[in-house]
């Protein structure tokens, strides 16, 4: 028993020393704070099984360890019945570090160095490349963007800065980028500069089209829209939609999120403005 209690402090010490990271942002945070964990964990794991495999059983330090490391994530619990486990492949990878830790303290040459590479390999993974697909699905309900392609079957209507009228017609035979925005959202002024440039560089090709498509708040004047962007020196279309409620329609769950239709009116990708832009280059190679 004392050896358990050892090893789940042990976990709880190193849980400790990674929250600094952990809670320095959503992203960068995260990828930083799992490539630590999982490093700290599987020597964590190694050094415990060769000091007391004489000691103790496997079961006595591998569940002491889990507990250990869960003891701080009350978090991850919360997340994961509200919806939103941001934190959750966090808490996967340093399982997985306690796993591999093991298994390199078990098997012997040439496995435990196969084991050793694997990991290494699905932190890499992780922190390059994982940790972003997983953001993305939970803000878009996709990992990449690219989503199977359906019609585009909501009425598109709304009027734009100069009062004209803007309809599925409009998008006829035309790639389109739709761009998902409210009044209050912070992130959606963050990439309005390269939803500008994108329109910078496309505003004079008439086989793609653009609009920053708004949805209405409560506390929005009447056409305040149009306003703000004004004042925050933007010049790329916006639209006003008729039906409040076309983000719905469209399954808007956040903001900002931005669409891309192609030229036979599918809808074809659902994710951020990065994602989008690269779509459309795509497309357009097509």
């Amino acid at each position: 028993m004392k050896i358990f209690f050892k090893t789940c402090f042990s976990a709880v010490v190193v849980t400790l020393l990674l929250i600094p990271l952990r809670l320095s942002g959503i992203g960068m945070g995260i990828d930083l704070s799992s490539l630590v964990g999982f490093i700290l964990f599987f020597y964590l794991t190694f050094f415990l099984f060769v000091k007391y495999k004489n000691e103790t059983v496997f079961w006595n330090i591998f569940a002491a360890l889990i507990i250990g490391e869960c003891v701080l994530f009350p978090n991850v619990i919360y997340d994961l019945f509200s919806g939103l486990p941001w934190f959750l492949p966090q808490l996967l990878i340093q399982t997985i570090g306690i796993i591999c830790g093991y298994l390199y303290w078990k098997l012997t040459k040439p496995l435990d160095f196969l084991i050793a590479l694997i990991s290494c390999l699905i932190t890499v993974f992780m922190f390059f490349q994982g940790f972003d697909y997983w953001l993305h699905y939970l803000n878009y309900e996709t990992f990449t963007g690219k989503i199977n392609a359906h019609r585009l079957s909501q009425r598109f209507e709304g009027i734009n800065q100069y009062n004209t009228k803007i309809t599925n017609q409009t998008l006829n035979k035309k790639i389109a980028l739709l761009d998902f925005w409210n009044t209050r959202c912070g992130v959606c002024f963050q990439k309005f500069p390269q939803l500008q440039a994108f329109y910078d560089k496309y505003k004079n090709d008439d086989s793609v089209v653009v609009f920053a498509v708004n949805k209405p708040l409560d506390e929005d004047k009447e056409k305040s829209a149009f306003k703000v962007i004004e004042e925050e020196s933007y010049n790329f279309p916006v639209l006003l939609p008729t039906d409040e409620e076309l983000p719905e329609k469209f399954g808007v769950k956040g903001y900002p999120t931005t669409f891309v239709i192609d030229k036979q009116g599918n809808v074809v990708y659902k994710g951020s403005i990065e994602g989008a832009v690269l779509m459309i280059e795509e497309l357009k190679k097509q």
